[in-house]
This record gives structure tokens, sequence and C-alpha cells, in this order.
């Protein structure tokens, strides 16, 4: 015999040795015999910005010495972003300098006094932002354009969209289905969420019973403690701004469990 019980986790009342609302622990307040556990449905706000701590750097050259161009870490339009970059030029190297978004190929067009290219390599995240790529394969040493000019316009589409997806990570849940492999390790993805709403707007995603990615156990175990983390599209765990995430996560026990639980609470 067995019976169907629903844990609410909510990330507020993560343990004390917790890092983030988007990588903690939840303790279910005591042990319980577990056959088959399942993440049922998440419910967080899309806080993650499209400008984030990662992203918000390049290095940009006057064809001698390269300078970093750092903006604030937010979270931006076409329009604030241009004028972010285009300040901190001005910071840098003075003189009237502006990002302006090409009416026709919608691309930015950078047009500064003294001449500059930019380096769009990996340690300049933010090239990829602004549509100068990551790989751009013009000068080996990835420099564009390949000798610094006062009016430069970004190869590519700027890039603002922000995350594409969320996934939901746990080692208490996760059977190693779905994993993510990120520097030789795998991460077990329980649950990929699309980012379909805006910025600030709440996700709330249910799986229906017949997806349900569970976890099913030989024989019996007992569970204190789960772990949630939550990652993007690199494998990397996202800055919620402290912005709570609520889980459900369904139990399916043994035998008939006389609690429910919610919070950090049981409740008959």
């Amino acid at each position: 015999m067995s019976e169907t019980n629903y844990v609410i986790i909510n990330s507020r009342f993560r343990t004390n040795n917790s890092n983030s609302t988007s990588d903690f622990t939840f303790n279910l307040g005591e042990s319980i015999e577990v056959n088959e556990i399942a993440l049922k449905s998440v419910s967080m706000i899309n806080a993650v910005y499209n400008v984030p701590a990662a992203y918000n750097f390049m290095q940009v050259n006057n064809g001698t010495v390269d300078q970093q161009l750092l903006i604030p870490v937010g979270q931006y339009t076409i329009t604030s972003l241009s004028a972010a970059v285009a300040l901190e030029l001005t910071n840098i190297y003075g003189g009237t300098n502006t990002v302006t978004l090409n009416t026709l190929t919608k691309k930015l067009d950078f047009v500064t006094t003294t001449p500059l290219k930019y380096k769009a390599v990996a340690l300049s995240p933010l090239a990829i932002v602004l549509g100068f790529g990551d790989s751009v394969t013009s000068s080996i040493i990835n420099y564009y354009p390949v000798v610094a000019s006062s009016n430069v316009s970004a190869p590519f589409l700027p890039s603002l969209e922000g995350e594409n997806n969320y996934h939901i990570v746990s080692t208490t849940l996760g059977q190693g289905q779905g994993s993510l492999l990120k520097n030789n390790e795998k991460q077990p993805i329980i649950l990929t969420i699309p980012c379909n709403v805006n910025f600030g707007d709440v996700i709330n995603y249910e799986v229906n019973e017949i997806n349900l990615n569970k976890r099913r156990f030989t024989r019996p175990i007992n569970i204190q403690d789960i772990d949630i983390r939550i990652i993007d599209d690199n494998g990397d765990i996202v800055d919620l701004g402290n912005t709570q995430v609520e889980l459900v996560v369904q139990i399916i026990t043994p035998s008939i469990a006389p609690y429910s639980i919610q919070g950090n609470h049981m409740m008959i």
C-alpha cells in the first residue's frame, strides 16, 4: 500500500547553510520514508537581468592599449544599454561618443572621438550582448574591426533577450536523466522551464502526471533534506535577486503519512 503526498518547498524556509534562493537546501523537519519522489510544479519570478554580472564588461582598444568597458548590472532596453555604453566610453576616453541603433539594420553603430576596436572573445562577454559576437574571425587576436576606427557598426544583432530557460537541479530528486554537462561534471536536471514571461513577472510551471520525472527507489529510503539549484543554459547558478521560489514535490510513501508539510512546519 502506498500514499501520495505533496510537499510545498519555499526558499524562504531554506536551511541556514544555503547560499541563496536559487541554491538552497530545504529540511522536511523529519525523515520520511519514500518510494518515489518527483517535482510537480515551480513558481518563481523571472528576476535574472539581461545584463548580469557575468556579461557586463568587455575589452576595448585604441590601437595600442586595452581598456575595460564596464557598465552597471541591470535590466536594459536597447536605448538604456546604448546610453550606458556611450557614457562609459566617454568616461574612459573623453570626447564625444554615441551608440545608436541603426533603424535599417537594427545593429548598433558606435561613433567615438577616439578610434577604437572591440575585443569579441570569451573574456569580453558584453561583446555578445552588443552584437560583436564571441568568435569574430577577421583578426587573429579577435578584435573588431581589425584597425581601430571612429565609426564602427557591430557585425551582429544585439542580444537583450535574457535567459531562455531555467533548469531545476537536485541530487535528491534526480536520477541522472536529462543531465547538463559542465566542466566534466553532470548536473541532474529535474525540470526545464522555458522563460516565456517578461522580466519581473511570475513563471508558473506545472507538470502533468504522465510527464513527471519520477525518481523511483528499489526499496524505500529515508529523506529529510532536499537540495535545489536553479541554473541557466550555461550551467551557472542564476541570481534571482533574493526573490523567493516555491516548488511542489510529490512524494509517494509506502504507507499513509499522517502529515502534510508546508513551509517549515508540519501540519496535521
